[in-house]
């Protein structure tokens, strides 16, 4: 199973189009900078980040050779609204991903599409507020109305956001927002948080409504936190630290904040902008899998910045067992079927990482063999056209 992000030249900007290179990198994709204040020389205007993969057929045909069962693609919202105001969504880019779509299932392959991967219509940012707005709902409700009917027959599995986590470390990346002039910075995320749950459930009760055999989840990026020692001040940091974590897939999963949330919003005196209405949909729009990202760390917070920010080495470790620990307690905190949709950038030209891809292959056998989770699929490999 592989996972693939297509890009091309026939799409509106997003807000992954203008992340910089280098120094401002990071300042631009935690929020603190807007990037209109990076200097030109910051983007690589005519390097690899910005080419197009048109041989995706010959992928497939690779991944076909190979007896992979399962393709996993992050749609461009920016190509199929590229604005993200519009009316009407844009047939070139429907008709793009049909192509793929259809190449794929011509192969007996299951495609498992991503609707939101950290691409917003940087219009949507620059006259909306991207995610700090509501009426994001309402645009993105339209966007997954035009792919999921267009492709109701050929599809079956989705995933509403890619790592909602990140939000809170990238603000940026995950929900557009810009906090360079901002007075309350959590206030800001949790908002933006918010209106992205209420998005995320109202796209399952859509998804349901268009065909019922539609499997809708989400996605978020785990690293299990370990205590340090055995003391019991040292537990409860950890347990503190996930429950963190955790947080975007308990309320989908449950369909309701949890008490820990509400103690913080008092605390902190957030007052977010919560209808009665929102409380019902995130009841009525609960997903049917969780998928995750595994990134083996006991801070999460390095995760986020080896992944994004800076380049991981070949020798980052994998932890495969750990992914275990971490399959194991997804699967017994929601009872749901989970999917490993991306665990460290395996490059298989080298021995060493092919002997990593199989250990981690064989802790993922004993989670289903061993421990009995129910596991819909693992795409290890994660190919990328766009250096996010």
């Amino acid at each position: 199973m592989i996972r693939n992000i297509m890009s091309n030249n026939d799409k509106g900007l997003g807000t992954i189009d203008v992340l910089p290179i280098g120094d401002y990198r990071a300042s631009v994709m935690n929020g603190e900078l807007d990037y209109k204040q990076v200097p030109l020389g910051a983007y690589d205007l005519f390097g690899e980040t910005l080419q197009s993969k048109n041989d995706y057929i010959e992928d497939i045909k690779l991944l076909q050779s190979m007896g992979f069962n399962a393709y996993s693609l992050s749609l461009s919202w920016t190509r199929i609204f590229p604005n993200g105001d519009e009316t009407m969504p844009n047939e070139e880019g429907l008709k793009f991903y049909e192509n793929i779509i259809d190449e794929i299932l011509k192969r007996e392959i299951e495609p498992i599409v991503t609707l939101s991967h950290f691409d917003i219509p940087l219009n949507l940012y620059e006259n909306y507020g991207a995610w700090s707005n509501r009426k994001m709902i309402t645009f993105y409700e339209k966007y997954c109305q035009a792919v999921f009917s267009r492709f109701k027959n050929k599809v079956r599995y989705w995933i509403t956001f890619n790592e909602m986590n990140i939000l809170h470390h990238l603000p940026f990346v995950g929900a557009g927002l810009c906090l360079e002039n901002v007075e309350n910075r959590e206030q800001l995320i949790w908002q933006a948080a918010h209106y992205q749950l209420v998005a995320s459930a109202k796209a399952v009760r859509l998804g349901k409504t268009i065909n019922p055999d539609f499997q809708i989840g989400s996605m978020f990026v785990v690293s299990q936190a370990y205590g340090q020692t055995e003391n019991a001040v040292d537990a409860m940091e950890a347990e503190v630290k996930n429950r963190e974590n955790y947080f975007f897939t308990d309320v989908q999963v449950r369909g309701y904040y949890p008490n820990h949330f509400l103690r913080r919003l008092e605390r902190e005196q957030l007052v977010l902008d919560v209808d009665n209405d929102d409380l019902f949909v995130l009841k009525d729009g609960t997903i049917d899998f969780v998928a995750f990202s595994y990134y083996p760390s006991a801070n999460s917070q390095d995760v986020f910045v080896s992944k994004y920010v800076e380049k991981t080495s070949s020798e980052e470790k994998i932890d495969p067992v750990g992914l275990r620990v971490v399959m194991n307690n997804l699967y017994d905190r929601y009872q749901k079927p989970l999917f490993v949709v991306e665990n460290n950038s395996f490059a298989l030209n080298d021995g060493t990482n092919a002997e990593d891809l199989k250990e981690n292959v064989q802790e993922i056998i004993k989670t289903v063999e061993f421990d009995g989770i129910d596991l819909l699929g693992y795409t290890p490999l994660h190919w990328v056209d766009l250096d996010i």
